[in-house]
């Protein structure tokens, strides 16, 4: 493996799979661990046993920008502490890694099957993953996140690689790569 991605759930690891561009996940390991300190725990053996790159994508669970930075910056030096030269990247999915399909209401639409009231996405701002359930409930076509990203085109990937998360994500797998080829 050239690097390793590290996510808190298996929606976010089939997610990332499906949305991060195919060629930059060849020697890529997408791996679900479940809490952030087990999501730490794992990016710190990788670091110290494999010294492989690491990209570690958790939701924030805040929208207030001094609470996602405190978040990030503890995640940062928890890992870093043990990586030496190796690389380390933690990308904050604010406030949940959902968001990313509240960027396109058309795309949602399509996906859910209907137009979804204003003010139900209103809430999505603060609660993407419970206002995205709410959303599938009430649809005919989709019931659970798996049967959303089954329904994704390649113009819904195109979109969905453009938030800030994705580009992040992107961005250090890239540079990385170019690392790797430099050696």
């Amino acid at each position: 493996m050239i690097t390793y991605i590290i996510c808190e759930g298996s929606f976010d690891a089939q997610l990332l799979k499906t949305v991060l561009p195919a060629n930059l996940l060849t020697d890529v390991g997408v791996v679900a661990v479940g809490r952030v300190s087990g999501v730490e725990s794992l990016a710190r053996s990788l670091v110290v046993r494999r010294r492989v790159p690491v990209v570690i994508v958790v939701d924030a669970d805040s929208v207030v920008p001094e609470l996602v930075q405190q978040r990030r910056k503890d995640i940062e030096e928890t890992v870093e502490s043990v990586s030496i030269n190796t690389p380390v990247k933690v990308v904050m999915a604010v406030p949940e890694m959902e968001i990313i399909f509240f960027q396109d209401v058309s795309l949602l639409s399509r996906l859910l099957g209907y137009i979804p009231h204003q003010d139900i996405l209103d809430r999505a701002v603060i609660k993407p993953k419970k206002t995205l359930e709410e959303l599938m409930a009430r649809s005919e076509i989709v019931q659970d996140r798996s049967e959303i990203i089954a329904r994704l085109t390649n113009k819904d990937i195109e979109i969905l690689q453009l938030s800030s998360v994705m580009q992040e994500i992107v961005h250090f797998l890239q540079s990385v790569r170019e690392t790797a080829n430099a050696v």
